[in-house]
């Protein structure tokens, strides 16, 4: 560590292990300030106001490194997080969970992922990435906690329609003010600007087109912002990913209930979305035609087969975080990518880092092995499968809207992770985990539910029962 890395430590540690506790304890009986912490976590989560930021400290930062991980990094919005999670511990001692659903799963994930600390040439690598992801689960955990009934989650949707149409204003500013081509907004790549669009996009377009409720209005222009920030990326996939996202939610909300107000509005969104497709037209298509498609293409079967040859290698995995490490000389992976640059009459040059492998499974495959891999996909289905249950057995409300659109977000994010690493970027993990933690409140919502419909039915039953004797 360095003298800066001790200064940042003097604050990390206080701020985290002091000050946030003390403003949970400050903050308990307060469901004003509670609201405004929560919705500070959930804005943060775009991690920059006007362009990429940097919300939070990094200890051991390693800049240079190419890998998902460049240190051990703490986020401002844990420390809120962490405030809510004292402040509900102080509220409801007797229903507060530290462990919601999906909480173990995830946890397990992360502990088989660290055996790859086995293999790994450089140790610290795989420490900053396990710091990363069981630190962040904080975010899952107050999320959980604090959304406590109906109102609360139609706040949390309200905040982040209002965060979605802040970045439309960053994105529409950099794209006509400023001339940029692919728009990043406050994020560092328009790749994950774009999936994090799609998989916040998909919950306020469910619920918007659901009952009306105070508010819905809202989150219809939160969902249209989302779609002009799709736009304004012009990222091929993402473009693709969430029209289909679109049709599906549309489609299944009309046969879930057909309404003639989902019908207005799925009118109204198609002329919209006909008129900025219109304007828009040139330039997509210029975007899908662009020359480099199949070099890029190439590239990537590429670093799927070193990925391969990782894992044949290492079955638990060569190291989490250590793919960009290995990649390079002295380790022999570098020569497949070398292989292929010599096969398209290119000098290599090996000075230049190689690429890391952009999809997420392949390189959990090649980093954390088949275990990690495993894991991850059965974290995955779990949290799909609690959306579905929740689909099947709310009637037509709020929240079943809310299933479907956080069903399809996620899902369309983890398709899109055969492509890209979507879910290793923080903004998106920060938004994936609050989504979690919505999930396994729907999920404890619906168990009471059906357990209060049981003993609704039996009461019934008892009542039926006793008319029949007294007849």
């Amino acid at each position: 560590m360095t003298s800066v890395d001790y200064i940042k430590a003097a604050v990390v540690v206080p701020l985290f292990l002091l000050a946030a506790p003390l403003a949970g304890v400050a903050i308990r009986q307060r469901p004003g300030w509670q609201r405004v912490v929560f919705a500070l976590m959930c804005f943060m989560t775009i991690n920059g106001l006007m362009g990429p930021g940097n919300w939070g400290l990094t200890i051991d930062s390693i800049e240079t490194y190419r890998g998902h991980t460049k240190g051990y990094h703490f986020y401002f919005n844990h420390a809120l997080a962490i405030a809510l999670i004292v402040a509900c511990r102080a509220e409801h001692p007797s229903s507060f969970r530290w462990m919601p659903h999906g909480v173990g799963g995830y946890l397990f994930y992360c502990g088989l992922s660290i055996l790859s600390l086995l293999n790994a040439p450089v140790a610290s690598l795989v420490l900053m990435t396990a710091h990363k992801m069981v630190f962040a689960i904080v975010l899952m955990i107050a999320t959980f906690n604090y959304l406590r009934t109906e109102k609360e989650i139609c706040f949390f949707l309200r905040v982040m329609a209002w965060v979605m149409l802040w970045q439309v204003y960053v994105c529409l500013k950099l794209k006509y003010l400023n001339g940029v081509y692919q728009v990043r907004g406050t994020f560092e790549h328009q790749n994950p600007l774009a999936m994090y669009t799609v998989m916040i996009g998909m919950p306020l377009l469910a619920v918007a087109l659901g009952p009306p409720f105070k508010g819905a209005k809202l989150l219809m222009a939160g969902f249209l912002a989302c779609g002009v920030i799709v736009q304004c990326t012009l990222s091929r996939a993402a473009l693709a990913v969430f029209a289909g996202g679109v049709i599906g939610v549309m489609g299944l909300s009309v046969v879930e209930k057909p309404t003639s107000r989902r019908f207005l509005a799925i009118s109204f969104m198609g002329v919209v979305g006909a008129v900025g497709l219109l304007l828009t037209l040139d330039t997509i298509i210029s975007r899908f035609n662009d020359q480099g498609n199949e070099a890029s293409a190439e590239l990537r079967e590429v670093m799927k087969e070193a990925c391969r040859e990782m894992v044949k290698d290492h079955p638990l995995g060569i190291g989490w975080n250590n793919y960009a490490l290995v990649v390079n000389p002295p380790y022999r992976y570098a020569e497949i990518y070398y292989d292929w640059t010599r096969g398209r009459n290119m000098r290599v040059d090996e000075s230049r880092p190689n690429s890391v492998v952009e999809s997420h499974y392949y390189l959990l495959l090649a980093e954390n092995g088949y275990p990690g891999l495993v894991g991850w996909l059965l974290v995955l289905i779990l949290g799909l499968w609690r959306n579905a249950r929740a689909l099947w057995e709310f009637e037509h409300s709020l929240l079943r809207c809310l299933s479907l659109g956080i069903a399809f977000g996620c899902g369309l994010n983890y398709v899109q992770s055969t492509l890209e690493r979507v879910l290793t970027q923080p903004r998106n993990l920060m938004l994936w985990l609050i989504l979690m933690g919505v999930t396994a409140r729907l999920e404890i919502m619906r168990r009471e539910r059906r357990k209060n419909r049981a003993s609704a039915s039996e009461q019934r039953g008892l009542r039926s029962g006793a008319e029949a004797l007294e007849g």
